[in-house]
């Protein structure tokens, strides 16, 4: 399997956050990246990858999906944040434009001046702190989506279709993008590198001039509230994720969440339940492939890869073991679509490089 990986998203390292009303360190670390790397490279594993650096392809896709006064936003935040008088460990918001206050005005919020406000303005949470090199990882990470969405199209279009081994590609992505919506970042995320990816399968269009069908399937712990967001009134993609109930971002992932509009019965949330077991989770993941995402017709199958569902992550919840993972990478198999890979969650550092691998290894049945 190819992987596109890039020690630029590296970069991006902020030293604390605010957890659970805890200063800590941030939980999104670059080590995430080095501890997968090193366990897709040991001995028994680098036979299986091919590892890649990604090609720069510019803002084009990057901006199909994000507005562009959030990518300006994201680009110059720290420098207009120092200027400013900010401390220069990193942006973090200290105030929202909440909802609930009616007199909050839409005119003052577009031209709003303070690098302090506009931390608030383009971010949920305090998970997002800007660093000096955020942008330069952040950008990467969106450009190794890219480049491995475009090499999935270019081996499907090269390889005779083989349903008992579909193709696949990972995009090693940090920072992680499930969170993020169309001009906002949260949960660590900035850049959706799952939707922007999806959209550049859909829009590679047939033979006839039609779009492509994408169905995505989230398996991070944690709902894929941007990715939601942004496809919400659209039936292509297909968004499908399974998820924790009652946990982080709080506020979204029902299953009465289905889409609006043209979008309406094209969005699945799964809410699961703490208890959430190996067997549990791999029957429902069964269910929802075989009654949704089969039925859907894909062209293209993108799995948003998280692998918080680790019974011992810090910020998972569920009782899922190490064992599960090649079983789930069997199951992706078995939905028989070329398939993309894009790293999401996962913060459990002694099971993570090896739970990510398991994942690959089973949906490539070694």
């Amino acid at each position: 399997m190819k992987v596109y990986y890039s020690d630029i998203c590296l970069k991006h390292a902020p030293k604390h956050e605010i957890l659970s009303g805890a200063l800590v360190d941030y939980v999104e670390s670059p080590s995430r990246l080095t501890t997968i790397v090193n366990q897709l490279r040991t001995q028994s594993s680098s036979k299986h990858f091919e590892f890649l650096s990604p090609s720069d392809h510019g803002l084009d896709a990057i901006l199909v999906i994000h507005d562009v006064e959030y990518i300006e936003y994201l680009k110059s935040a720290y420098k207009e944040w120092c200027e400013e008088g900010g401390n220069k460990n990193g942006v973090i918001p200290e105030a929202f434009p909440h909802s609930g206050f009616t007199s909050v005005s839409r005119d003052k919020i577009k031209n709003l001046k303070s690098s302090i406000a506009k931390a608030g303005l383009y971010c949920f949470d305090l998970s997002c702190c800007i660093t000096e090199e955020t942008w330069d990882a952040v950008y990467e990470s969106a450009q190794i989506g890219i480049s491995a969405a475009k090499e999935l199209i270019k081996l499907n279009n090269e390889s005779v279709c083989d349903k008992g081994h579909p193709l696949g590609v990972f995009a090693l992505c940090r920072p992680p993008g499930h969170h993020a919506n169309s001009k906002i970042s949260g949960g660590g995320c900035f850049l959706n590198n799952a939707a922007i990816t999806a959209k550049l399968l859909i829009n590679n269009l047939d033979s006839n001039g039609n779009a492509r069908k994408v169905a995505i399937l989230d398996i991070d712990y944690h709902h894929g509230n941007g990715t939601q967001d942004i496809f919400y009134s659209q039936s292509n993609p297909l968004y499908v994720s399974l998820h924790a109930s009652n946990d982080y971002p709080w506020f979204t992932g029902e299953v009465t969440e289905i889409g609006e509009g043209e979008g309406e019965g094209y969005n699945v949330n799964i809410p699961l339940p703490e208890e959430t077991s190996d067997e549990i989770y791999c029957e429902l993941l069964e269910k929802v492939i075989k009654e949704r995402i089969i039925p859907y017709g894909a062209n293209y199958l993108l799995v948003s890869l998280g692998v918080d569902t680790y019974k011992d992550d810090p910020i998972g919840g569920f009782q899922m073991t190490t064992d599960v993972y090649k079983r789930i990478g069997r199951i992706i198999k078995s939905i028989e679509l070329p398939t993309l890979f894009v790293m999401e969650g996962g913060y459990y550092m002694e099971t993570l490089g090896i739970n990510v691998t398991n994942v690959l290894l089973g949906f490539m049945d070694n």
